[in-house]
């Protein structure tokens, strides 16, 4: 694990200081080491984490004849298997690390070889002889990589601020990125909040030399949907044979590991495969919310306890969001209005005193279905479309208004199409607010090409699949890998593992959910019953979010006043204080929770901008309670 950057210029010597100022700026990342390749017209740096032949792996790594230089960020965890195939072969390896399997396929396979690792990876790949550039991005984005290019100059960094280092690339914001931002709480790839610094696409790469840049798809959910012909039963038993080996891979390391376990249904599978494995006990951390509800610490302690872990379990207060938001802002490099960023940072932070890696559960509820949204009213809507449309539009939908707001959002959503009905339940503020915020209209985000790449699946999976592209990278992945780079530590989620997502995406929606019934993750469950103590698995499932309604409450909504009331982000024309001033006043119809979520995002909006265009990427020394003043 570590942080990669790199410049290429076409006519001008790469700027070698220049590459240093990048990379030291991702120390977080990789604390141990670092590493620089120069060799006209490219210059490379890394900082390390030291996990796989902590002796051996500096990187860069080549090739027998020194003509293929890699460096990466990430694991290949299948290295063991490729280096002895590749040995096999005839050639020769002069390290015990991953990194050096990527010269030797490469050598073999060209940018064909990233078909053949199993692993989570942003790769810089140096051809000597064809003097090309080589960067690439695993299957579902686990590890991020930014770049920009200007037809001059290209560079690319594992950070975004990094590359707001470059004197070359310009500072413009992208306003159609933050009217996403307002819309999922998060900015979708390849946009980012720059308007010139693009986010590598997941299962891409890019070949740069001095004819130009060439970038391409390598892998596609699309093309491993197609409906398995295996019985439920025979799915089951193949699940857990997947899970059980992708934990195995991960676990390869020359330092411990550990297991996150928020006593949920994920991250108890991951724990438990993981204790059958290892010859000790596990060292598993949980989080709480004391007080404040969200808390399943209880549930954790129930795994800890079956598996004979060493646990350890942290609570989580609204003074630690007033301590660590403004920082946690300036890790995540983009606004990110997902409270999830101060509980895995806090975890992050004490599993971080005794380890460099740790296991998740990430990725269970994307590829089983765990999410409300994939059948919240599904009944219902089930049978209310196949009422005529008349009645639906003169008798129940007016009817239901009058029962409450609740029941009219609900005939309203029933009445939508599959992708507007999604895109309901995910976003944050409705558009007519969005236009009212922003100074100017800017595009509606939508997801309706996303639902379009899926037309022969069922509507579960649909959702499902769309949330593997998106959400799941932009906001799940994007989240864990900051907040735990952040402290030093790797986070290996073997949910993740390609053959198992590409396996459940075989799996037809019926296999993962049942809405009749409200039933999560069916063939997961019935996976590990023979496994898992019996409360985890018939629990209610929460999500892993901060109560944000209840720190708000608690004080925390006086101070995102206070903040917003002197607003950068208006100042600047971002978005129109006196808009956001009225939101804050009058709320909108029927809001809820969600009122207390969208004062979260402007708030998070707000730091962002007083970080990265005030502040110029710079890490602040100010906490949240200093501009509460």
């Amino acid at each position: 694990m570590c942080g990669i950057t790199g410049l290429y210029a076409k006519r001008n010597l790469p700027d070698e200081s220049l590459v240093k100022l990048m990379t030291e700026r991702l120390h977080h990342r990789g604390p141990i080491e670092d590493g620089y390749y120069a060799d006209a017209p490219i210059s490379l740096g890394m900082r390390r984490l030291s996990i796989v032949d902590i002796e051996g792996g500096h990187q860069p790594v080549f090739n027998e004849d020194h003509r293929i230089g890699v460096m990466l960020n990430g694991q290949i965890y299948n290295y063991v298997e490729l280096a002895d195939e590749l040995q096999a072969r005839g050639h020769r390896f002069y390290t015990r690390s991953d990194t050096e399997v990527i010269a030797h396929l490469y050598e073999e396979m060209g940018p064909n070889c990233v078909t053949r690792f199993n692993g989570m990876f942003a790769i810089a790949l140096w051809d000597v002889q064809k003097r090309q550039l080589f960067i690439a991005r695993d299957r579902l984005g686990v590890k991020p990589l930014y770049y920009f290019e200007n037809g001059e100059t290209f560079a690319f960094a594992s950070e975004l601020k990094s590359l707001l280092l470059c004197p070359f690339v310009p500072h413009d914001l992208d306003a159609d990125a933050l009217e996403e931002y307002l819309t999922f709480m998060y900015i979708r790839a390849p946009r980012t909040p720059f308007k010139h610094i693009s986010k590598l696409l997941p299962g891409h790469w890019m070949r740069i030399d001095s004819s130009g840049t060439r970038i391409q798809r390598w892998w596609d959910l699309r093309e491993h949907c197609q409906p398995s012909d295996l019985s439920l039963p025979q799915a089951t038993e193949r699940l857990r044979e997947l899970l059980s080996d992708a934990v195995r891979l991960r676990l390869r390391s020359d330092v411990p590991v550990g297991a996150f376990l928020s006593g949920g249904l994920d991250s108890s599978a991951i724990t438990a495969f993981a204790a059958r494995q290892l010859p000790h006990a596990v060292n598993t951390y949980a989080v709480g919310f004391a007080g404040d509800g969200f808390d399943e610490l209880g549930y954790a302690k129930i795994v800890a306890d079956a598996f004979k872990t060493n646990h350890h379990a942290t609570t989580v207060t609204v003074d630690d969001a007033l301590q660590h938001l403004p920082q946690l802002v300036w890790h995540l490099d983009e606004p990110h209005g997902d409270s999830a960023m101060i509980p895995t940072y806090l975890v992050s932070k004490v599993a971080a005193h005794d380890l460099r890696v740790i296991l998740s559960g990430l990725g269970g509820d994307e590829l089983f279905g765990g999410y409300m949204r994939y059948f919240d009213g599904y009944p219902i809507e089930h049978v209310y479309r196949r009422l005529p449309s008349w009645l639906r539009r003169t008798v129940l939908t007016p009817v239901a208004g009058l029962l409450g707001p609740a029941f009219g959002a609900r005939a309203r959503r029933n009445n939508l199409s599959d992708e507007l009905r999604y895109l309901d339940f995910v976003t944050i503020f409705p558009e007519s607010s969005r236009q009212r915020i922003l100074r100017e209209r800017h595009h509606t985000a939508t997801l309706c090409s996303e639902f379009e790449s899926f037309p022969n699946s069922d509507k579960l999976n649909r959702m499902m699949f769309v949330d593997a592209l998106t959400y799941l990278p932009d906001d799940v992945l994007h989240i864990t890998d900051r907040m735990s780079m952040a402290v030093s530590l790797e986070v290996r989620p073997p949910f993740l593992d390609y053959r198992l997502v590409e396996f459940a995406a075989s799996l037809p929606g019926r296999f993962k959910m049942n809405p009749w019934r409200r039933e999560w993750k069916s063939v997961l469950k019935q996976a590990m019953q023979p496994i898992l103590p019996s409360p985890i698995l018939t629990r209610r499932k929460w999500g892993f979010g901060a109560p944000v309604d209840a720190w708000m409450k608690k004080g925390l909504v006086q101070t995102a006043r206070t903040v917003l009331r002197d607003s950068s982000a208006a100042r600047i024309g971002l978005i129109d204080s006196t808009a956001v001033q009225d939101y804050l006043e009058n709320p909108l119809p029927a809001e809820g929770w969600f009122r207390w979520q969208r004062i979260w995002t402007l708030l998070v909006l707000e730091i962002w901008t007083r970080v990265f265009v005030d502040g110029q990427a710079m890490l602040p020394s100010f906490t949240l309670a200093d501009l509460d003043q």
